[in-house]
């Protein structure tokens, strides 16, 4: 049987960490790769000794995982990564095992796992849900509420916060608001775009009479999108909008780079707003303002649902709704 010392060898760290680790200690700092590599031994090394009786009876089982990106996709946008990070690292300590379907995979032996996690939202088909609402065992989503369509969810505030952004705009004299916005199909319509944030915005925008449809620029969340929308549109505009809200940071890279190239100052022009709050966010130049999503805590409430629903498979689905947070810095002028 697997010791502490067999694991803390296993993970490149101490005896004394891995038992603070596996023991949830929220004073000890360290890394999120760190608690990873030591949950990762655990479960190689079939360590179950710090899993309550609860949950031992799952050791061995197999979640899995569903995306609807690509792995190259999932580490160009730290977002997905995160949430992906926290759903292993909790299933990890709750005993299960898990598998990754990345986009593409086939989903014809998804009745032989214990449950399902899927991540993302409106990314995936009519038929795609119709086939999750057919497996026999729990099925989770993360990032997106489909409640409505018998999920179980964790998913964020973004509504809450998209008002939020809209009323820094305004209260801070930028009335010109328009978005930067994300879209995965090719053939997206301008008016009616599935970015829920986009959405949000416009309803919002419309009832306060400050919604323009030619400051709506959209990119595919990725930083070259971001940039190659804003590069190509904005010359164009008469008029132009002298706040932008952004859907993810990713774009919002693009966007500065754009800004810089034709001359336009962020925030003395421009006052600019994005949402992730990811790593890349405090580091930008100017560092983006940005609303922090939690994450990683999103992952860990999903693992989290999917055991309850093991536990309880008659309960009545049931949606968590986390927090966001505006994190102010030097994209905006507050």
């Amino acid at each position: 049987m697997a010791t502490i010392r067999d694991l803390a060898k296993r993970a490149g760290v101490s005896p004394a960490t891995v038992s603070r680790i596996l023991n949830y200690d929220s004073t000890l700092s360290v890394s999120d790769e760190t608690r990873k590599r030591v949950f990762q031994a655990a479960e190689d090394l079939n360590y179950t000794k710090h899993l309550s009786k609860k949950f031992q009876r799952y050791t061995g089982k197999t979640a899995a995982i569903v995306l609807w990106c690509d792995p190259e996709e999932e580490i160009n946008d730290l977002y997905y990564y995160s949430i992906r990070l926290g759903i292993t690292e909790r299933l990890t300590e709750l005993g299960l095992k898990h598998e990754l379907l990345y986009a593409g995979a086939s989903w014809e032996k998804l009745d032989k796992y214990a449950g399902v996690i899927v991540i993302g939202s409106d990314q995936y088909s009519a038929d795609q849900l119709a086939f999750l609402r057919q497996l026999p065992e729990a099925v989770v989503f993360v990032d997106g509420n489909h409640l409505r369509d018998g999920f179980p969810s964790v998913y964020s505030d973004f509504r809450s916060a998209v008002e939020e952004i809209v009323d820094h705009f305004v209260k801070t004299g930028r009335t010109k608001i328009g978005m930067l916005a994300g879209d995965l199909s090719d053939q997206f319509d301008k008016e009616n775009l599935t970015d829920f944030r986009f959405q949000d915005f416009k309803r919002y925008a419309q009832a306060k009479g400050l919604y323009q449809p030619d400051w709506i620029f959209v990119g595919a969340f990725t930083s070259e999108t971001g940039y190659e929308a804003v590069k190509q549109a904005w010359p164009g505009l008469t008029e132009k909008p002298n706040s932008l809200l952004v859907a993810n940071d990713a774009m919002a890279i693009g966007a500065l780079k754009a800004f810089r190239e034709l001359h336009v100052r962020v925030p003395e022009d421009l006052s600019m707003i994005s949402f992730n709050d990811t790593t890349v966010a405090q580091f930008a130049n100017p560092a983006l303002s940005s609303v922090k999503v939690e994450t990683n805590e999103m992952g860990k409430r999903a693992a989290e649902v999917l055991l309850n629903r093991l536990e309880q498979p008659d309960r009545l689905p049931y949606a968590l709704q986390l927090l966001t947070k505006l994190i102010l810095r030097q994209s905006s002028v507050n």
